[in-house]
């Protein structure tokens, strides 16, 4: 596992949805830095502020900037009241650039994403992630030889994301999403500001519980739940909705400084 595991929240996500301006016969040059971790950043200016350093994430479904960012940019105002994808709420940015490559009238969401705050620690001031959203208009070519990204247009258009999410939490009937655990487990996590390991750590089990027959304990870590990391409660919220109560679930855990596997049958819930 690695020692810091990039997981994008699918329920309090920026989105940056970007208009091409470009020709599609053009294709544009934009310089990259590679991390010790392998990780990809970029450099990105925002209504003509910064530069910024984002990661750039092939496997992020959207992408993310941070309040910083927005709040240089003018791209936000104080918010009113609850906001569904974070404080931002969501906005609209006049111009972004990624090196000579440039987009203008881009819809966006706020959000500062922990896991980030935890890399810029290590490797400097980083303000969020260039995800599908942004590059799936453009055909890429990765270059890490001249240490650069090729993006060519390809007409394709992404859906609105915020809109899509929007319309998967308001849904009726069969196709409502269960966005909490349908099962029972019977154990307690936490994860403080402070602590920066993989997964969370459990601080209670409940006797006789699935989790308690299958061998787990308080001090124990969960790293993931069915091959989705659980580095955040919102992580584990999630993994644990996609898991099938009295049908098997694949435990990751770290025990006595020992990765293992475990297998667990939640009980049915409520």
């Amino acid at each position: 596992m690695p020692s810091i595991n990039l997981v994008v929240l699918q329920s309090s996500m920026l989105a940056l949805l970007l208009c091409s301006t470009i020709n599609a016969e053009e294709s544009i040059k934009v310089p990259l830095e590679i991390l010790k971790t392998g990780h990809i950043v970029v450099s990105v200016k925002v209504n003509d502020k910064g530069p910024y350093r984002l990661l750039f994430d092939t496997g992020a479904p959207v992408t993310i900037i941070s309040s910083k960012v927005a709040t240089d940019a003018k791209v936000i105002k104080p918010s009113l009241g609850f906001s569904l994808f974070g404080t931002g709420g969501q906005a609209n940015i006049q111009s972004i650039e990624l090196g000579n490559l440039k987009a203008q009238n881009n819809s966006v969401i706020v959000m500062d994403h922990p896991t980030i705050k935890v890399m810029s620690k290590f490797f400097g001031p980083i303000e969020g992630i260039i995800g599908f959203s942004t590059y799936s208009r453009y055909k890429l070519t990765i270059n890490y030889k001249d240490s650069s990204i090729q993006f060519a247009p390809n007409g394709y258009i992404p859906q609105d994301t915020i809109k899509a999410m929007m319309d998967r939490l308001t849904a009726s009937g069969k196709s409502r999403e269960t966005l909490c655990s349908k099962g029972i487990w019977g154990f307690e996590v936490q994860k403080p500001e402070s602590d920066t390991a993989d997964g969370l750590n459990i601080i209670s089990v409940a006797p006789n519980s699935v989790m308690a027959k299958a061998g787990l304990k308080k001090g124990d870590r969960i790293l993931s739940l069915n091959n989705i990391w659980t580095d955040s409660l919102e992580d584990l919220f999630y993994a644990s909705s996609k898991c099938i109560p009295n049908e098997q679930s694949k435990i990751q855990i770290l025990s006595n400084n020992e990765i293992k596997t475990i297998t667990v049958i939640p009980a049915n819930g409520i």
